[in-house]
C-alpha cells in the first residue's frame, strides 16, 4: 500500500514541474511594459491609443492629446498626478493562439519582356529578406525574443529551427517569355501568434473624464510572427502589385535558340 502511495506522489510531482504543453491557455503575461522597463513616451503612446478608442467627446480627447504631447516632451516635467499615471499604468501580453502559416511578399521588381528574340531574366532583389524580416518597432522585436524564449520551454517546439535564412535561393533565375509578366515572391513560413494586449490604466490618468463607463482596462488583439524559414519563387502574370503599366522592361538578355 505504501509503495502505491509513493508512486502516486512521484507522478503528481513530475506533472507539477512539466511546462504546460499548450501555451495558448496560460493566463500569465509573457511580456510586460512599465515605466521601469520602457521609456515614458511608449506608455504615453499606449494611453493615447486607449483614449482615442474610448472617447465619447472630441473636447475631452483634445484635452488628453494636449496632456500627452506636453508630458512626452523631455523639456516639461510631469505633474505629480501625471507621474503617478505613467508609473502605475502597464501593458501586458498574453498568448491566446498559435498557428503555423505562410506569409507572402514581393521580392523583386515587376518585369515584362517586350523582346520577341530574347527572354528576360529576373532574380530576387539583393538582401531583400533583411528588409522583409525587419520589425516595425522595438516592441515587436522584444516580443519576438520573449516568444522565442517561451517556445524553448515547450516540447512541441523542440524540432523547429527558427530564423533559418542562412541559405536562401538568391541564385533563382526566372526566365520571362515574350509579352509575359513576372515578379519574384518570398514565401515566409512563420508561427503566427495571436496576443491579447491588455492596457491597465491607472485611476490617476483621469480616463473616467473621457468615458464614464471605462473600467480601467483596454483589451486588443495583436499578431506577432516568429519566422522559421523562407524561399523565393517565380510568379507569372498580373497581380495587385504587378501589371503592364508599371512593369520594368529593360533587361532582355537570354538569347532564344535559332530553329
Amino acid at each position: 500500500m505504501f509503495s502505491i502511495i509513493l508512486f502516486i506522489y512521484f507522478i503528481i510531482i513530475a506533472n507539477a514541474v512539466k511546462p504546460n504543453p499548450n501555451p495558448s491557455y496560460q493566463d500569465r503575461p509573457i511580456f510586460k511594459i512599465t515605466s521601469k522597463t520602457h521609456d515614458k513616451s511608449i506608455i504615453i503612446d499606449f494611453l493615447q491609443k486607449v483614449a482615442n478608442k474610448i472617447t465619447v467627446s472630441p473636447t475631452n480627447l483634445s484635452k488628453f492629446q494636449i496632456w500627452s504631447t506636453s508630458v512626452s516632451s523631455s523639456k516639461i516635467s510631469p505633474t505629480v498626478q501625471e507621474q503617478e499615471c505613467i508609473e502605475n499604468t502597464n501593458v501586458k501580453y498574453y498568448i491566446r493562439s498559435l498557428k503555423l502559416t505562410n506569409r507572402f511578399y514581393e521580392a523583386s521588381e515587376c518585369r515584362i519582356n517586350l523582346n520577341p528574340k530574347m527572354k528576360s531574366i529576373l532574380q530576387p532583389t539583393e538582401n531583400i529578406h533583411n528588409m522583409i524580416l525587419r520589425d516595425e518597432n522595438v516592441i515587436d522585436t522584444q516580443l519576438k525574443y520573449v516568444l522565442l524564449d517561451e517556445f524553448n520551454r515547450y516540447e512541441q517546439f523542440k524540432e523547429y529551427k527558427f530564423n533559418n535564412f542562412d541559405v536562401l535561393n538568391y541564385d533563382l533565375n526566372c526566365l520571362i517569355d515574350f509579352q509575359q509578366l513576372m515578379q519574384i515572391e518570398f514565401k515566409e513560413t512563420v508561427i503566427e501568434v495571436n496576443l491579447e494586449q491588455r492596457v491597465e490604466v491607472h485611476d490617476s490618468c483621469g480616463f473616467l473624464d473621457i468615458n464614464s463607463n471605462f473600467m480601467g482596462t483596454s483589451i486588443d488583439y495583436v499578431f506577432n510572427y516568429i519566422p522559421l524559414n523562407g524561399t523565393f519563387f517565380c510568379r507569372k502574370g498580373k497581380s495587385i502589385s504587378c501589371n503592364r503599366a508599371i512593369a520594368e522592361s529593360s533587361n532582355s538578355r537570354y538569347k532564344l535558340p535559332d530553329f
